[in-house]
């Protein structure tokens, strides 16, 4: 491999890709792969701050476009997890046949449009039926299309970045995409909360509640403009043959095989027949983990909210146990690398299978004690969420050769969650 400072050598059509990160210091190699994929780690943050806006704006939401209804608005975030599984094939495929990089331009310019789509709606509110109803299917329209795309970015973020980075230090790679998810959901605490400070609460349900989805178009445009000039994984290209075929002519299989790829069909036909026992590991590897996430870290908002807790107490809660997560996230990433993935997995699923309910008991029993929820949620469930979550990202993509790998860490990873 050329050291760092050299250019990686081009691919096809003359377009770089990028190669492994060479062996150096663990912090260097970090820093080599953020330096380049930077883009890659901000979309995820985009992906995870809406679903953390929608919740955190779900009682608002609630009288808008669902009159009220509690289990409407739960309902129709759920739609989401409806399109998942779907969207991690399609992409998944897009991703094993076409590519990595276009596989994450793709969903990105897909999640904009879900996210920034949902604040321009018309609501019930308006005092036109017509106007609301128009705005009910819009938002499930544009939460479909959410579902479609992060589907995609999950799976394609996770295998360009175990394409890239260097073996020794990719747990610690990998939990960037961890960190960047509870940075995403500190940035939707975060603008949750200036907006209504800034606009008070008045005016914040009345409009205000628009403005973070709004938000999330200046970094949407940023990580479009860095995606565009990302390197193709040098694996994806060795595997795919396109660079053997075009600097060893003599290879006329190789070169065959670039010049005619399987077709969509026949990766997907293929990824499940030889990958179904990986497949459904990797599912059941990331249902604790979502089942956190969402019931957790998300859901929980509306839950306490209902039950009484002050604004004030419930994004303190959030803010704390999405800190803590972010900074126990290196540590796990590391435990992982000197460990191994697999063994942080069971030791996580093990915590959680044994903790978990106790924890949200307490919540239930106290949702409105700010210590007792902030032992639950705030730290007890959020280091929980770091164990099970930081390291299920490697666990699934470690589980699949190159050749089908963003096929079938898409399904896997998005049935789980689904």
């Amino acid at each position: 491999r050329p050291p760092s400072s050299v250019s990686p050598p081009p691919g096809p059509g003359g377009r770089p890709y990028a190669g492994r990160v060479p062996a150096m210091g663990t912090l260097s190699e970090l820093r080599a792969v953020i330096t380049v994929y930077w883009s890659l780690l901000l979309g995820n943050i985009i992906e995870w701050y809406e679903f953390a806006v929608y919740g955190y704006v779900a009682t608002i939401l609630e009288d808008k476009f669902f009159q009220g209804s509690h289990i409407a608005v739960w309902l129709g975030f759920s739609v989401t997890f409806l399109a998942r599984p779907l969207g991690g094939v399609l992409m998944g495929v897009i991703g094993d046949h076409w590519g990595r990089r276009i596989a994450v331009n793709i969903t990105v310019v897909g999640m904009l449009v879900g996210t920034v789509g949902q604040g321009c709606l018309p609501t019930y509110a308006s005092g036109n039926d017509a106007l609301g109803t128009f705005g009910l299917c819009g938002l499930i329209v544009f939460r479909l299309i959410q579902g479609l795309s992060t589907a995609g970015e999950i799976s394609t973020i996770s295998t360009y970045l175990c394409e890239v980075g260097s073996h020794r230090s990719l747990g610690r790679l990998m939990s960037l995409i961890n960190i960047t998810v509870n940075l995403g959901f500190l940035a939707a605490v975060g603008v949750v909360y200036a907006c209504e400070s800034a606009l008070g609460d008045e005016r914040f349900k009345a409009w205000g509640w628009r403005v973070p989805f709004f938000v999330a178009l200046v970094p949407g445009v940023v990580a479009i403009a860095g995606r565009c000039r990302l390197p193709e994984s040098e694996m994806f290209e060795q595997r795919r043959g396109a660079s053997a075929a075009t600097n060893e002519g003599d290879n006329a299989e190789l070169a065959e095989e670039a010049r005619a790829p399987p077709s969509s069909m026949q990766i997907l036909t293929a990824t499940v027949r030889s990958q179904w026992p990986s497949m459904l590991i990797g599912s059941g590897g990331v249902v604790a983990f979502a089942v956190l996430q969402y019931g957790a870290f998300v859901w929980s908002q509306s839950f306490l909210a209902h039950h009484g807790m002050l604004a004030n107490d419930r994004l303190y809660v959030g803010l704390v146990s999405r800190g803590l997560m972010t900074v126990l996230g290196v540590f796990v990433g590391w435990l992982a690398d000197v460990m191994g993935v697999g063994w942080v997995m069971l030791f996580g699923g093990v915590c959680t299978t044994l903790l978990g309910l106790p924890l949200w008991a307490a919540v239930q029993s106290h949702p409105t004690d700010l210590t007792v929820v902030l032992l639950s949620i705030g730290i007890g469930l959020a280091a929980l969420g770091a164990l099970v979550g930081t390291s299920a990202f490697l666990f699934v993509v470690e589980l699949f050769p190159t050749e089908v790998r963003n096929t079938a860490v898409g399904i896997s990873y998005n049935v789980g969650f689904a």
